[in-house]
C-alpha cells in the first residue's frame, strides 16, 4: 500500500514488518544472483564456511544485494510510483547479514521540495546493529 499524501511530511518515520532473512531464502537468492547456470563459482564468503572465516566472518553471509533489496522492497510498497517512477536511493552496507538474521528497514523523511522527498534510510538486525544506512528520495507526485 502506498504512503497516503498527509503521510509524505517532514518527520515521518516509516518501520517495515521484520524479514527473517532464513537460510534457505538467502542461499536460493544467492544461488539466483551470483551462480547462475552459466556462471560456476563456488567456494565464496556467501556459500563457503572456510572462504567466510578466511575472510574474517564467523559464518557465510548473505549478499549485499539481498539487504538492498529489503530496503528497496519496503519503499517500493510504501511509496509505490512515488518511489518507482524516478525515485532513488543511495546505500552502503554497514555490518554483514547472517543466515538467520531478521531484519528491519526504516525511512525518516528529512526535507521535501518541490518535486522531492528526501529520507535517511536504514536497515538493522535482530541486535538493533545496522547493517544498511543511507538516503533515499521519491516525487511528492503520483506522475
Amino acid at each position: 500500500m502506498s504512503a497516503a499524501i498527509d503521510a509524505i511530511r517532514i518527520g515521518a518515520e516509516l518501520v517495515a514488518l521484520p524479514y527473517a532473512l532464513d537460510a534457505g531464502a538467502a542461499k536460493a537468492y544467492h544461488e539466483a544472483t551470483e551462480h547462475p547456470p552459466r556462471r560456476s563459482r563456488r567456494g565464496g564468503i556467501h556459500d563457503d564456511n572456510d572462504a567466510a572465516r578466511k575472510a574474517g566472518f564467523t559464518a557465510p553471509i548473505a549478499g549485499g544485494a539481498q539487504t538492498i533489496a529489503v530496503v528497496t522492497q519496503f519503499l517500493a510498497d510504501k511509496f509505490a510510483m512515488r518511489f518507482m517512477r524516478g525515485g532513488r536511493i543511495e546505500v552502503s552496507l554497514t555490518r554483514p547479514v547472517f543466515y538467520g538474521d531478521t531484519l528491519t528497514a526504516r525511512a525518516k523523511i528529512v526535507s521535501i521540495d518541490a518535486d522531492r522527498a528526501q529520507l535517511q534510510i536504514q536497515v538493522d538486525n535482530q541486535r538493533g546493529e545496522d547493517v544498511l544506512v543511507g538516503t533515499a528520495a521519491i516525487r511528492t507526485n503520483h506522475a
